[in-house]
């Protein structure tokens, strides 16, 4: 049977972000000034670099060029531009070492002009005892983290091609406090860019850098935010199969890739099943059991979606989000 034209090419580009990887994963390959492993622990604010939503994390965290609703200001701005109508998202997820995160945003379209949002996340760290010089407790504190995120996206090429032949730009600001004992504030940036389909609108890759400022004080020193970056891919090989990859590169990490795979399963005109699971290459090392291998679904029924991730994490335990997107 004769291949349908494209299709060799099609999956040479779900390749490409593998090819990247290797490109900038290879041993003896010099890396950017503070991406590395020696870095860690040098940037506060680590609550950064948690998910948002439970669909990207059961991806493996290869979402950036796939995020279409209110969860997109914390992946990649840009993808604010495919919200059509009104999209509200939430989530709570239980951490680690009974802490927990929580995130909510809204965002609208603006018609041609492009989309706009906001979102509020949220990192509890539990109870802390305070202790004396001698050792003894004498009241307790809670840490915590937040950040508040106004964004948008917009076209940046001529409305005379088709939105899928279009790059998209989009950019947040967002401020940022952090409390222990005492606390600090700061205000910091995100960037995204999503280019135009190709192959039969079949697959399209996207860069963002966010937390492109700003520094955090504690006590006397100061350590800047995480700055991260992130070269996407989503490639759809069939209706209801897409395969999603994400080259990712921390301040205070090395660069490590992560992929996801979604299958669609129809159940009726108005309600779909989602399977979803991925992995990813971060701190492959630095842990025993199980880790870098994420597992969800998700149902949606109408306007409405809920979806679970399943994210272990080694000796340290297991992570479990459930989050819910509503489209008005």
């Amino acid at each position: 049977m004769k291949k349908k034209k494209g299709q060799g090419i099609l999956r040479g580009a779900a390749l490409l972000p593998v090819l990247l990887a290797y490109a900038l994963l290879a041993p003896g390959r010099a890396v950017a000034q503070g991406f590395d492993a020696a870095s860690a622990g040098t940037s506060s604010a680590q609550f950064l670099k948690i998910a948002s939503g439970a669909r990207g994390a059961a991806l493996g965290e290869a979402y950036s060029a796939l995020a279409n609703d209110a969860f997109a200001l914390d992946w990649n701005p840009a993808g604010l531009i495919y919200v059509k109508n009104n999209s509200m998202a939430f989530m709570h997820s239980p951490y680690l070492a009974d802490t927990y995160a929580d995130y909510f945003a809204y965002a609208e379209t603006a018609g041609d002009v492009g989309a706009w949002g906001v979102s509020f996340k949220y990192m509890n760290f539990g109870k802390i005892a305070r202790t004396d010089s001698s050792g003894l407790e004498s009241s307790d504190f809670t840490p915590y983290d937040t950040a508040i995120n106004v964004g948008f996206a917009c076209y940046i090429t001529g409305f005379n091609k088709d939105p899928e032949e279009r790059f998209v730009l989009g950019a947040t600001g967002k401020f940022v406090r952090s409390k222990i004992t005492a606390s600090d504030n700061t205000v910091s940036a995100d960037i995204g860019l999503i280019m135009p389909y190709m192959f039969d609108n079949r697959f399209r890759m996207s860069l963002a850098a966010q937390n492109i400022m700003g520094t955090l004080r504690y006590d006397k020193e100061e350590a800047p935010l995480p700055l991260i970056l992130r070269l996407g891919s989503a490639t759809r090989l069939t209706d209801y199969f897409t395969i999603t990859a994400d080259i990712t590169a921390a301040r205070d990490n090395l660069p490590y890739l992560a992929m996801g795979g979604e299958l669609k399963l129809p159940v009726r005109a108005d309600m779909d099943i989602f399977l979803r699971t991925g992995f990813n290459t971060r701190a492959i090392s630095a842990m025993g059991g199980t880790h870098n291998i994420t597992f969800g679904a998700g149902i949606r029924y109408t306007d409405y979606c809920l979806d679970y991730a399943f994210s272990p994490f080694g000796d340290l335990g297991s992570v479990h989000r459930i989050s819910a997107t509503l489209t008005f």
